[in-house]
């Protein structure tokens, strides 16, 4: 049966359009329960009559209450009120009827509880945020040295002269002319390369996911440095990886127990970081890199150089990469613009075997498709105009400062039963302390004199207690990287304190 009459009030004065007003009050008179389940609405002719509005007007509105399920309509007949869900309230306490840990795959829940204890193992939020306590540990550029103005500058540029075409899409591999200047920048590396060998991807971390998901096999096993960096373990884990870690010595990985590794085991790929290693600063030789070379090219194994710093050398005369004396194309060579300019810029690169570089952008459209061509087109630009040099040179002359500052206050500070590693570049020094604890023992106790530092286990594949720990000075000033050493100082002389006292009997 029809309903001949419903109680709408339209209010011609009101700012709010009259097919909103109309929706918004059968609505109500269907919430209040003074239109029931089933009834039907008159036509929308009639209804227009009724309210001396447009017949379209009221098919708009009769439409978008079946597009949100308040009605229902056949062909040829009238509009029946149908019983809906209401939308759901917000309610932080509201639980899914999933049970997640057991609908997710495993790896992913491997992943999720070394997630869990990660949290677990770091000071909270607040600790973070404490304005007093000097945190060493972060690897992300200091805020106060993005070059905000001149990138903006560029931004605003490709904006104005070419803004449609920056905010289309570009290739999948990557913004040609970024790809171009990639290619000449490595360069001045020692490797020779082109545009069609450069894939551009989301960071550097996306491009170890994308090597990973390219070359893991359940029947081969990967080669890590031990320590290394921390989140390629994680990753490896994911993809059920078995990782053998090779333990770093004074002069980087130890290469007779990787040529023992490689003669008995199959391996996917070797990892390596050749220039101030994370977590240690280590910088590889030239005759450690063509001998880590020569080994893989003999078992026909590829290696993956990370590069992530190789820009930050502002102490002497460094080898050059690996990849630069690579003549059988086994390297697949990484780097990131997030550690030199500003983390969230996102913007990464692999270089390896064109036909490598091929596969690993088939991989890489299966989950974004293709690239977004905005802040690749003004780094682009912002690196043709020189200032990705300036920005360098400003770089290297405080790096190089602040990395003189920590380097001489530990000399000064430190205990003599603390040992530490003397980098050439980078942000990490690697230090041992004269007793083995765990991450949680050591924010512990480093909180008590309010300094951060990152603990030394998270950096091997078994992360359990550790007598190394890692500070970073890519986030402080001269001042606070004094300060902050001269805190851990008190904190490492407390521990040589404890680890005298004789032992109770």
């Amino acid at each position: 049966m029809i309903l001949k009459s419903l109680m709408i009030k339209i209010d011609r004065a009101s700012r709010i359009p009259i097919k909103d007003q109309i929706v918004e009050e059968i609505k109500n008179l269907i919430n209040q329960g003074l239109i029931k389940t089933d009834t039907a609405l008159p036509s929308s002719r009639v209804l227009a009559v009724k309210l001396g509005v447009s017949r379209y007007t009221v098919y708009q509105a009769y439409e978008e209450l079946q597009v949100y399920g308040h009605l229902k309509s056949r062909p040829g007949s009238y509009n029946v009120v149908q019983k809906r869900k209401k939308e759901a309230p917000f309610d932080p306490e509201r639980k899914s009827i999933i049970s997640w840990e057991k609908v997710c795959n495993e790896s992913s829940e491997r992943l999720f509880a070394g997630y869990l204890k990660n949290l677990a193992d770091i000071p909270t939020r607040s600790q973070q945020k404490d304005p007093t306590v000097i945190n060493l540990t972060e690897m992300q550029l200091d805020p106060s040295l993005f070059p905000v103005e001149n990138f903006s500058r560029c931004l605003r540029h490709i904006l104005s002269e070419n803004g449609q075409t920056a905010m289309d899409f570009c290739s999948p591999e990557g913004n040609e002319a970024l790809r171009d200047y990639i290619a000449q920048r490595l360069g001045l590396h020692g490797i020779s390369t082109s545009q069609d060998e450069i894939l551009i991807t989301y960071g550097s971390q996306q491009a170890l996911d994308l090597i990973m998901r390219l070359l893991c096999r359940s029947d081969k096993k990967v080669v890590i440095e031990s320590p290394t960096y921390y989140n390629i373990i994680p990753l490896l884990q994911f993809y059920n990886s078995s990782i053998l870690g090779i333990p770093m010595r004074h002069d980087g990985m130890d290469l007779g127990q990787l040529e023992r590794v490689l003669n008995e085991e199959a391996v996917s790929f070797v990892y390596t970081i050749p220039n101030f290693q994370n977590p240690t600063g280590l910088t590889t030789s030239h005759n450690h890199r063509e001998k880590l070379l020569n080994i893989c090219i003999k078992h026909r194994v590829p290696i993956v150089e990370d590069g992530f710093d190789e820009e930050m050398k502002y102490s002497g005369i460094l080898p050059l990469p690996i990849k630069s004396i690579d003549e059988k194309n086994i390297v697949l060579y990484l780097g990131t613009f997030s550690k030199i300019l500003f983390p969230g810029l996102r913007i990464g690169w692999v270089t390896a075997d064109k036909d490598c570089i091929r596969r690993l952008t088939a991989l890489k459209r299966t989950s974004d498709l293709r690239c977004g061509n905005l802040t690749q087109t003004a780094l682009a630009y912002f690196c043709q105009q020189g200032y990705y040099d300036l920005h360098l040179r400003r770089l290297h002359r405080i790096f190089r400062n602040r990395l003189e500052v920590a380097l001489q206050t530990m000399k000064d500070h430190f205990p003599k039963t603390t040992s530490w590693t003397r980098p050439k570049g980078g942000y990490s020094i690697w230090v041992r302390m004269p007793k083995k604890m765990s991450p949680i023992q050591l924010h512990e106790h480093m909180s008590r004199y309010k300094v951060g530092v990152s603990p030394g286990g998270y950096y091997f594949l078994q992360q359990s207690e550790s007598e190394y720990f890692r500070l970073s000075i890519a986030r402080v000033g001269a001042e606070e990287i004094r300060e902050g050493i001269k805190r851990l100082a008190c904190a490492l002389r407390e521990l040589s304190l404890e680890t005298d006292l004789p032992s109770s009997s």
